[in-house]
């Protein structure tokens, strides 16, 4: 705060002012200045104070001041004019004590709203902190758990391609074994056409056959009977007859003695 030490009291200045108005109903004949105590003279002549009444020189009420309550400036001694301009600077300081104290409440405020607001982001940043503390628990353990999950993912995907490495040898293998397959089949294929080949040509020859045999029984159809023609044989002849007969029949089965030649060819 300011140092007042040099400022009147209020009370004593209004009593002081009171005191002025009172006096200035009668100037006061004084021999001598009431400022610089210098004798009045025909060269230094008196003059009055318009607020307190004493006789003043000239130089010292120089200064002009109204009245309160009046615009018209009136001389005042410089006593008068000091009071005056402390009754000035008093109620400019008190002005600003006023506004000093005013802005030391305001800053109290303020510093107890930024105190408080200090207090509130701290407890807050407090929580924050423990919340983050909290998350990074819970981010270590699943970063933990993502950590072995991919141990296990990895140790399974080793075992995955062991497995695809088998299945890629076992169908390389299949491949070959479906190459020699092939290869066989192939082979097979070209037996099988030999075997067709045969066939017709077998079947050929039976069709060739049978029409021989059809042209000797139709030769035989004008002859003896089979059975009597060996009644009249020896049996050296009857051999010879069966040799002879035998590349004529499929089976080879000579007729026996007693069969005709038409049961014979019947079961041909």
């Amino acid at each position: 705060m300011a140092d007042m030490s040099g400022i009147h009291d209020p009370v004593a200045s209004s009593t002081m002012g009171s005191t002025l108005k009172e006096s200035m109903t009668e100037f006061k004949q004084n021999p001598k200045c009431s400022v610089c105590n210098k004798k009045f003279s025909i060269t230094a002549r008196r003059h009055h104070c318009r607020f307190c009444g004493d006789s003043v020189c000239d130089l010292h009420s120089l200064k002009r001041r109204p009245k309160p309550g009046d615009s018209e400036k009136q001389r005042i001694c410089d006593n008068c004019d000091k009071e005056f301009i402390r009754e000035e600077v008093r109620k400019e300081v008190e002005e600003e004590v006023s506004k000093l104290e005013k802005q030391v409440q305001y800053a109290k405020e303020v510093n107890e709203k930024l105190y408080k607001e200090h207090y509130e982001k701290t407890a807050k940043v407090n929580q924050l902190e423990l919340e983050l503390t909290k998350a990074e628990r819970v981010q270590k353990q699943k970063e933990q758990a993502l950590q072995e999950k991919l141990i296990e993912e990895q140790k399974k995907g080793t075992l995955a391609r062991h497995q695809v490495d088998e299945l890629g040898k076992a169908l390389d293998n299949s491949r070959k074994s479906e190459k020699e397959m092939i290869e066989k089949c192939s082979g097979t294929e070209k037996q099988l056409e030999t075997l067709k080949s045969q066939t017709e040509t077998l079947r050929e020859r039976r069709t060739e056959l049978e029409g021989q045999i059809e042209h000797l029984t139709s030769r035989l159809k004008g002859s003896l009977p089979l059975d009597q023609v060996r009644e009249i044989m020896c049996q050296r002849c009857r051999n010879r007859l069966n040799q002879t007969y035998k590349p004529l029949v499929h089976d080879g089965t000579i007729p026996e003695e007693g069969e005709d030649e038409s049961s014979f060819l019947e079961k041909e």
